[in-house]
């Protein structure tokens, strides 16, 4: 704080020498003038003193038959002086800060974190449809009732969470690793759900937890039969059904079944051999206007363009509207190459284990594996089976009109 009100009232650095420069301090110090960071050179002192503590250093100096010279200048005074020089740059410094003032008050940036299913651009839309776009005003953003609409409208988002830093707008997510099961558009003719099948297969064990289970271990199942029935029956004093009453049928159903595999393999493939060679125009976007600035004619006969883009920022915190970077064009020579069949059966091998270890990890567990690999033409095909085990069932909503007697 003291060298903010140093700088507002201006102070110099100063060069002292003469008969006495000791008792010249000490006068200083005994009139109330500050000095500071007093250094000893060959040829007196330089220190440092206040602007108003200078004006009143004459008749010490007489006193004391030393002399002062000013070194540097420093503080507002000086630079409102020099200000005065240079008219248009003391116009336009205070317009520029009213400009990043009024710019900072917008959001010119948007970005999402974890999300992996859905894209950028997916979401973009989503936002841009609710208001929410480059340009629009901080204030009007409601962050909870957007928090909302992102759970509600994509089922695969289980968490979401919405700041704003500076003029960046930054949505982060948590995504579920399934989506959730779709439900009736009239959801008032869903009483309860019933667990069918998601795959043919034999059921292996079955532990119920609610509901009333259709099948048992060793039974034949197709993709989409009853599992557990949601309809649990009341029954009345003489033995028949008096009634249902309707739950959500939740139970583990191990079953075992097969996955098909088939995969090939091409001995003969084409890659990209890059030339060094690239050729760049110049890129800059305001807002969702973009430009390119053509510097040359590209007559790559085959080449990838690649967009080098940064957003002006201030500060780290202030994103403007303005994009700026280059279009490359990268030259590239299609390459005709072969692999060895020893290598394309290892490739296989490595996709096969890369599709095993996702089943794994969804709870699936490998029985048996019988695959083969066969070289057809100029080709290597993997085929075959594999038995597995593993977690079935989806839910199915109960209708309201369904009858009493598909329940019997």
């Amino acid at each position: 704080m003291q060298n903010v009100f140093r700088y507002l009232r201006g102070y110099l650095k100063i060069r002292v020498w003469g008969y006495s420069p000791e008792r010249f301090m000490n006068l200083c110090s005994s009139h109330d003038i500050l000095l500071w960071d007093i250094k000893r050179q060959e040829e007196g002192y330089t220190m440092y003193i206040t602007l108003p503590g200078f004006f009143r250093l004459r008749p010490i100096v007489k006193k004391t038959g030393t002399r002062a010279a000013v070194l540097e200048r420093y503080g507002l005074p000086f630079f409102i002086q020099r200000m005065r020089k240079r008219k248009v740059f003391a116009l336009g410094l205070p317009c520029c800060l009213a400009f990043l003032i009024a710019m900072s008050r917008f959001i010119w940036a948007i970005d999402f974190e974890g999300n992996y299913s859905l894209t950028d651009d997916v979401l973009l839309d989503f936002l841009a449809e609710r208001g929410v776009d480059y340009g629009v005003a901080k204030s009007s953003i409601d962050m909870e009732a957007l928090e909302a609409q992102l759970r509600e409208h994509f089922d695969v988002i289980t968490w979401t969470s919405a700041r704003i830093e500076g003029t960046r707008f930054v949505v982060r997510i948590r995504e579920n690793d399934l989506a959730a099961p779709e439900e009736e558009e009239d959801g008032e003719d869903a009483l309860g759900s019933d667990l069918v099948a998601s795959q043919d297969g034999v059921v292996v064990s079955i532990l119920t937890r609610q509901g009333i289970p259709q099948v048992r271990a060793g039974d034949v199942v197709s993709r989409g039969d009853l599992l557990v029935s949601g309809a649990v029956p009341v029954p009345a004093e003489d033995g028949t059904v008096k009634e249902y009453q309707f739950c959500q049928a939740d139970a583990d159903v191990m079953l075992a079944y097969e996955i098909e595999v088939h995969e090939e393999q091409p001995l003969y493939y084409e890659y990209k051999n890059y030339t060094g060679r690239e050729k760049k125009d110049l890129y800059f976007a305001l807002g969702h206007k973009r430009y390119i600035l053509q510097l040359m004619d590209c007559d790559y006969i085959n080449y990838d363009t690649v967009l080098e883009s940064k957003q002006l920022c201030i500060l780290q915190q202030i994103y403007l509207p303005f994009y700026y970077g280059w279009v490359v064009n990268r030259e590239y020579l299609p390459v005709e190459a072969v692999y060895q069949e020893d290598r394309a059966r290892a490739m296989l091998e490595e996709r096969l284990n890369k599709n095993i270890e996702t089943l794994e990890e969804k709870g699936v567990q490998i029985i048996q594996k019988n695959v083969t690999m066969n070289k057809v033409g100029q080709t290597v095909v993997m085929e075959g089976s594999m038995h597995v085990q593993g977690l079935t069932g989806s839910p199915r909503p109960i209708e309201a009109a369904a009858p009493d007697a598909a329940r019997k």
